[in-house]
């Protein structure tokens, strides 16, 4: 396939979700342009969002019962594996949903109703937090005080390292530091890449430097080593795994995707390619009730996201 042939993949009709990110942000399209606006009007009425609507409790929440445990998750802060709320509600931020919709608002202010004094959710976990950012800024959250004093909560969290860790790993040695976690590290730059106020703080750079001094992948002790096994699968949804096309997406949206200690991250990342030039879904969750393509085979939102982080592999940070 030529380039021009996987954009009219991603602009078929019959996921209009792909196509607005497609129109968007990708083709930089105006939100007011009518392709785009035609196509929203598809999105509440998509089979996707109605599925997630419809698993859906009454009073505003997701629930998942842990089959070891047989607990059930997620009327609380607490969750389980990829169909809890604060799940849920990223994957209808995903898919182009926001407050507007009744249901939506009436989960999202339950759940930040549950926000703790400082702006944490759970243990300081940033993989749930900072992905409650991203979530709850395309909601339309922006102005809401309690974001806010999330969004202040990463700021404000700073490690030596430069990355995040939550309170559940801290203090694990006793004779030496714990390093940060990678997956809830990609989580908050994740979440400041959607936040450009913040890209010249101190806390942003702290972190940004946190990825380029491992060459965005690997281990700093050994950078022909990832540094964890994530960074060999694509996956998708986004979630509290990490992804090679996440830090490049973000990186390269900030303004440093053209780094040279980044060069064989895009490297790894193109060899997700098949012969046609789209991208392979390596791995998603069984337990999702959001169902986006089988395993191993060419996947719309993979290829989105790695188009987008090349898009932006040559942008100049300011």
């Amino acid at each position: 396939m030529k380039n021009s042939q996987i954009i009219e993949w991603l602009l078929d009709p019959s996921d209009p979700s792909v196509r607005v990110q497609t129109l968007t942000q990708l083709l930089d399209q105006p939100i007011v342009d009518s392709s785009v606006t035609d196509t929203k009007k598809m999105i509440r009425d998509s089979s996707s969002v109605q599925n997630l609507l419809s698993l859906m409790h009454p009073e505003g929440y997701w629930l998942q019962r842990n089959p070891r445990s047989n607990l059930l998750y997620g009327k609380g802060v607490e969750y389980d594996a990829y169909a809890t709320t604060h799940y849920v509600l990223s994957y209808l931020a995903e898919l182009g949903m926001d407050k507007t919709h009744p249901d939506i608002a009436k989960a999202s202010n339950r759940y930040l109703s549950l926000q703790q004094l400082d702006g944490d959710f759970f243990r300081h976990f940033s993989c749930l937090y900072a992905l409650n950012i991203r979530t709850f800024l395309l909601l339309g959250y922006q102005q809401d005080s309690r974001l806010k004093k999330t969004m202040q909560l990463m700021v404000n969290t700073d490690r030596s390292d430069g990355g995040y860790l939550c309170d559940m790993h801290k203090g694990k040695y006793k004779t030496k530091p714990t390093k940060s976690c990678v997956r809830g590290s990609v989580k908050a730059l994740l979440a400041f890449s959607y936040l450009p106020e913040y890209w010249s703080y101190p806390r942003c750079q702290h972190l940004i430097n946190y990825f380029l001094s491992r060459n965005g992948l690997y281990k700093t002790s050994d950078t022909s080593s990832f540094v964890n096994s994530d960074m060999d699968h694509n996956s998708f949804p986004i979630t509290w795994r990490a992804n090679v096309y996440e830090i490049l997406f973000t990186l390269g949206k900030m303004g440093y995707g053209s780094d040279p200690r980044l060069q064989h991250a895009w490297n790894v990342l193109d060899t997700k390619r098949d012969r046609e030039g789209r991208y392979i879904l390596d791995w998603t969750p069984s337990q999702c009730p959001w169902k986006i393509g089988k395993r191993n085979t060419p996947n719309k939102w993979v290829t989105l996201y790695c188009l987008l982080a090349h898009k932006y592999q040559t942008k100049t940070a300011h």
